[in-house]
């Protein structure tokens, strides 16, 4: 696995930030600490190991992406219930068709994952920018303190989600439902890199283990009995 685990609990000095952008301290604590992930804004852990996310090309409720590559054979899903989303080839970005996208989860589909960091353009007096984690186990983080007095610049909207020891994520939901224009509102995804992908183990995988699990209970009765 590429991120160690006890990355998100290190020990560093408490990180100061502007909403404008600019910071005083870089340190690595997370903004938000859940119980299953910790969130960063723009400062991250130093020992992470991100492979970037290129898109494909094209216009719908879905758009894919190749881990590493453009011809990467591991997918990860861009969809949404609420967005037309559209996206060109490359390392690029996601938008919605009509400018304002509502909400997009992430996913990659047979597999877990231990971090995803991407940016996001959000414009001026957005509040409502929240981003939900759900676990390999569907146990959910949801941090919705973003905030954004002067909207945000390149460089200064960089996010991740950092999933504790043992609890790998199946999917990252990024949401902002302001429905006027001159509200703002998020209104693009984009620069996704992902580390920590592992397979989802198969059915039989599970069975195996719980089997091999009880020989083992069994034999340990057995030496008790004896």
């Amino acid at each position: 696995m590429k991120v160690q685990g006890s990355i998100s609990r290190l020990a560093a000095a408490v990180m100061v930030l502007s909403w404008a952008g600019a910071a005083t301290a870089a340190s690595p604590n997370p903004v938000f600490s859940g119980s299953t992930v910790d969130m960063y804004l723009k400062f991250f852990p130093s020992a992470l190991d991100e492979e970037k996310v290129y898109l494909d090309a094209g216009t719908g409720s879905t758009i894919t992406g190749h881990v590493g590559s453009q011809t990467g054979t591991t997918l990860v899903i861009f969809s949404s219930t609420t967005d037309t989303l559209s996206a060109a080839n490359g390392f690029a970005q996601i938008t919605a068709q009509d400018g304002k996208l509502n909400e997009i989860t992430i996913t990659a589909p047979g597999y877990w994952f231990e971090d995803l960091m991407f940016s996001v353009a959000l414009t001026k007096d957005n509040t409502d920018l929240s981003v939900i984690a759900k676990d390999k186990s569907g146990a959910t983080d949801t941090f919705a303190g973003w905030a954004s007095a002067n909207g945000w610049g390149p460089g200064q909207n960089d996010i991740l989600a950092l999933s504790h020891a043992g609890n790998l994520m199946q999917s990252v939901t990024i949401t902002s439902h302001v429905g006027f224009d001159s509200l703002g509102g998020l209104t693009s995804l984009k620069h996704t890199q992902i580390s920590g992908v592992t397979p989802v183990p198969e059915p039989e995988t599970y069975a195996m283990m719980l089997a091999g699990l009880g020989l083992v209970g069994f034999a340990a009765a057995r030496r008790r009995r004896g």
